[in-house]
């Protein structure tokens, strides 16, 4: 499916130039450059709040406004004194700041702190040589090699020694990977699994991790059923 879609994507890029002047073509090595992944840090990460996430807010100064609410359909939260305010989409460190001013209208000095008490839209995707690649909820703790099984095992073709794990940066938005060592997870050993977290993606290659940048070129830059917007950059061999 990969390489048909390479074939398709080369198509339509040669259809839309037909009427453009020709120009010479790059040189290999920068088409064939990989993307450089940025440095694996588990504190790079950031929940940003979906329609069913539950929320506490704690008020300082004012604890007689402390709440718990739902995250509507619509992206907001209704809250007392301000009624609603949009919050999908944000961390819960851009909410305090929101909130905060939602509520300077109306208190003195307001200080608020929003907790997540539950994950509605905690999702993690698994694709590449698994049986039923996709989109899965998660709840409460799971492990990359816990998100193979559950997308259906393994492909006779998968290349388990190396499973790739993706993630956002926060501070600059590039990919983050992660290689974990399935063959010595599934015997005992250390394999560096990965605790996943909401919005990860497992890519399992058919042999080599080279497979990865071919993976993230058709797929995280447009042909993916859901929303993974990740910002690529083309750099040094990984």
């Amino acid at each position: 499916m990969i390489r048909g879609l390479v074939v398709l994507t080369a198509l339509a890029f040669l259809g839309g130039c037909a009427g453009a002047p020709s120009a010479p073509p790059p040189p290999q090595a920068a088409v064939d450059a990989p993307y450089a992944f940025a440095a694996w840090s588990d504190r790079e990460y950031a929940y940003r709040l979906s329609a069913g996430d539950e929320i506490a807010l704690r008020f300082l100064v004012n604890p007689d406004l402390n709440t718990q609410v739902l995250v509507g359909p619509d992206g907001r939260a209704v809250l007392p004194l301000v009624s609603s305010v949009p919050v999908a989409g944000l961390t819960a460190d851009e909410v305090d700041q929101v909130l905060t001013q939602a509520y300077a209208g109306v208190l003195r000095r307001p200080q608020v702190q929003t907790l997540i008490v539950s994950y509605a839209g905690a999702q993690i995707y698994v694709g590449g040589e698994v049986r039923q690649p996709g989109a899965l909820q998660i709840r409460g703790q799971m492990r990359a090699s816990q998100a193979v099984m559950a997308a259906g095992g393994f492909q006779e073709t998968a290349g388990v020694g190396k499973v790739a794990v993706l993630r956002r940066r926060v501070s600059d938005g590039r990919i983050m990977l992660r290689v974990v060592d399935m063959k010595a997870t599934l015997r005992g050993e250390d394999g560096s699994d990965v605790m996943l977290m909401p919005g990860d993606l497992v890519f399992v290659p058919r042999s080599a991790i080279s497979e990865v940048n071919l993976f993230v070129r058709q797929f995280i830059t447009g042909a993916l059923p859901f929303s993974f917007n990740y910002s690529i950059n083309r750099g040094a061999n990984y």
